[in-house]
Formats: C-alpha cells, structure tokens, sequence
C-alpha cells in the first residue's frame, strides 16, 4: 500500500477485491455513517 507499480497495468480483479477489503473494513463503516451525517447537515445549513 502506497508504493508505485513499476508497470502501467493493474489487474482489475485485484483492484476490485482490495476496494471491497477497503469498503468492509470496520473503520470504514464509520467512515461511510459520518459521511452521511455531514451531508445531512450540509443540506440543513443550505435549507436554513
């Protein structure tokens, strides 16, 4: 993680499962919950 690929191919199968990994880790979840908070509370400060 966070080293450059010496080539300029990726394997799209790999990349797919590393994003999953990525979008079920537990901090993750957290993540995604405040991220909906904020918007909510963007929407709030626009309406208001």
């Amino acid at each position: 993680l966070g080293k450059a690929i010496a080539e300029g191919a990726v394997d799209n199968a790999q990349l797919r499962d590393v994003n999953d990994a990525i979008r079920s880790h537990a901090i993750e979840k957290v993540g995604q919950k405040l991220r909906g908070y904020m918007t909510d509370m963007k929407r709030i400060a626009v309406a208001g």
